[in-house]
């Protein structure tokens, strides 16, 4: 008889963990991610950026992602100041193997009716491929960017 329950109990946990739950907590804030405008020279970066912050989020324990701003505790927007390369390691053949972007961004972020201004600056390194393609480089950089923010909101809320 125990083994029939200890079957079934089994059975039940296997069905439900390939269900995809999320508990959300009381105190889980809502998030809007607003429109990043683009100051730099890369072109399409600010609609990397905010897809893979818009997942990241999604994403989340601690933030659910909403659709609309007037249903939002904390709406994000920024600006990308800069967003440049710098070479690190050059093969023989001239080629760039290892590159440095150096991205700005001023955050802003709305919260309980103020706005909180942040700057992100950070240099990423990278290695890039013999067959480089630069939405596959603006998707990992972006992912990057995404997560630094990400901290930023979690820091806010401790």
């Amino acid at each position: 008889m125990r083994k029939c329950y200890l079957l079934i109990f089994i059975e039940i946990l296997l069905f439900l963990s390939g269900c995809s739950y999320k508990l959300i907590s009381p105190s889980e804030k809502t998030v809007y991610v607003d429109y990043f405008s683009n100051h730099s020279l890369q072109p399409q970066i600010e609609i990397w950026l905010q897809k893979n912050l818009k997942k990241t989020i999604a994403e989340s324990p601690v933030f659910s992602l909403v659709n609309d701003r007037e249903n939002a505790d904390i709406v994000i927007c920024g600006v990308i100041n800069d967003f440049s390369r710098n070479p690190e390691f050059i093969s023989e053949s001239s080629q760039v193997i290892m590159a440095s972007y150096k991205v700005r961004i001023s955050l802003n972020i709305e919260k309980n009716g103020r706005i909180l201004q942040k700057r992100l600056e950070q240099i990423y390194s990278l290695e890039l491929t013999t067959k480089f393609r630069m939405d596959h480089l603006l998707d990992m950089l972006s992912k990057k960017l995404s997560q630094d923010i990400y901290c930023q909101l979690i820091s806010d809320e401790n």
